[in-house]
């Protein structure tokens, strides 16, 4: 079956056509047909009437595929977003950290940086199977960073040789800081989506407060939205949860094993008529369910 190439939608490009994997020189894969802006960090992505997926925070656990990421597929099928934003930290990098082994605990098994990889690819085509969405973008994290910047300590002399860079592994979507939605790439976005702004038990709050339009972030593995309104009119912010179980080893010994508040789960973001028309968090049981519409869905 021939595959057509991208189609451009009001200015934007949609994303490469699935199980079609583009070299990183064609302009598609290099935001050159992409709307872009503050020297490509930010991607520009339009408003169309329907929904947004935003997943965060996966930290991948290699073989285990996590109850929030099947919610996430079996949920994307019935809902089908036009775009799905990846918010940072699919990868954690147990074993390039700045958190040594433990003499304590002894935690010595910690995953590859290959088994990590392995598995992130393998989720994330699972994503890109779902024909109907457009749009990919990948919102780096600082544990995605650590990819990176373990290799920059480390061998800095190998700065610019292919395979150095976490793109390049994922190029069915398409990297940036924060993915901006706008009714037009002239105009102030109605939603930001990045990985982390300000902190703190109240950031949704403070985010929204300080971006002065609606925010998504992840970074907190909380997973709640805040709804503010000044003489502007509604806005949101909105913590995108963790796609993660709450209780993964990853995350064991750098919160010294304390009980966390941390949510499972993800978000979908609706709009209608050139505007954002609010969220849906979905959220994930221990025990494998999907809160959903005043549903329990086993998943």
């Amino acid at each position: 079956m021939r595959i057509s190439e991208p189609k451009s939608v009001r200015g934007y490009a949609l994303a490469s056509a699935p199980g079609r994997r583009t070299p990183l020189s064609e302009p598609a894969n290099r935001a050159g047909t992409y709307s872009r802006a503050r020297d490509r960090a930010r991607v520009l992505l339009p408003i169309q009437d329907g929904c947004v997926m935003v997943v965060s925070d996966q930290h991948y656990e290699a073989g285990k595929p996590s109850p929030a990421h099947k919610a996430s597929l079996i949920l994307a099928k019935k809902l089908k977003p036009y775009a799905i934003v990846a918010n940072g930290d699919a990868i954690d990098g147990a074993s390039i950290s700045r958190w040594p082994v433990s003499s304590f605990t002894e935690y010595k098994n910690r995953p590859t940086v290959a088994a990590e990889l392995s598995e992130a690819i393998t989720r994330f085509k699972e994503y890109e199977e779902l024909r109907f969405v457009q749009f990919r973008t990948w919102n780096l994290g600082n544990h995605d960073a650590r990819f990176e910047t373990r290799l920059a300590e480390k061998v800095p002399e190998y700065a610019g040789v292919d395979g150095f860079t976490l793109k390049e592994r994922f190029p069915g979507w398409l990297p940036a800081w924060r993915t901006d939605f706008c009714a037009t790439p002239t105009k102030a976005p109605a939603v930001i989506v990045k990985h982390r702004f300000k902190g703190g038990m109240y950031s949704a709050h403070n985010n929204s407060l300080w971006a002065g339009t609606s925010i998504v972030t992840g970074h907190d593995h909380a997973l709640y939205a805040k709804s503010i309104t000044d003489v502007h009119g509604l806005r949101w912010g909105i913590d995108a949860g963790t796609i993660s179980t709450i209780d993964s080893s990853n995350f064991t010994n750098y919160t010294e094993d304390n009980v966390q508040n941390w949510q499972s789960g993800f978000v979908f973001l609706h709009f209608r008529g050139g505007y954002f028309t609010g969220p849906e968090l979905v959220h994930v049981t221990q025990d494998g369910y999907a809160l959903f519409r005043g549903e329990a869905l086993k998943v």
